[in-house]
């Protein structure tokens, strides 16, 4: 079998590793940030779905609040995510779609983790979003979902 070649595996534990800390940090960027937002640690098992404030990302970034507002200003303005500093809901609209569920446990773990989120106008738009999504699956993902 021929590895995927457009797709890799980064381990939430990057973000924590103490050789990776220890390398120079970059100053506040929206590609930075992106990238962050996509394999940061608050990612929840629901893809495109992170649990966190404005603060704790530019308190885990090494960023002024200042930075980090300005960097997820450019993300926003791309139309990559939406957030709800209030609830501390982060949503990347697209992910789900490279990120599709393997098998209705997948599904099944998406509900355990839904459970956690804080009722918000995002949290209502992810399920719309995710409950469109899943036309295109099987009955065994309707079922799950």
């Amino acid at each position: 079998m021929i590895p995927n070649r457009r797709y890799r595996k980064i381990s939430l534990c990057l973000w924590g590793d103490t050789k990776f800390r220890a390398l120079s940090p970059a100053p506040p960027n929206a590609q930075t940030l992106w990238c962050y937002l996509l394999c940061g640690p608050e990612t929840t098992a629901i893809p495109g779905v992170l649990r966190s404030g404005e603060r704790g990302m530019a308190e885990a970034l090494g960023w002024s609040l200042e930075g980090f507002r300005k960097a997820f200003q450019e993300v926003f303005a791309q139309d990559l995510a939406k957030a709800d500093w209030t609830a501390r809901v982060i949503w990347l609209q697209r992910a789900i779609i490279h990120n599709p569920p393997s098998s209705p446990n997948v599904v099944i773990l998406w509900g355990r983790t839904w459970q956690d989120l804080p009722e918000c106008t995002i949290k209502t738009q992810i399920y719309q979003y995710i409950k469109a999504f899943m036309e295109g699956f099987t009955k065994a993902f309707h079922e799950a979902f």
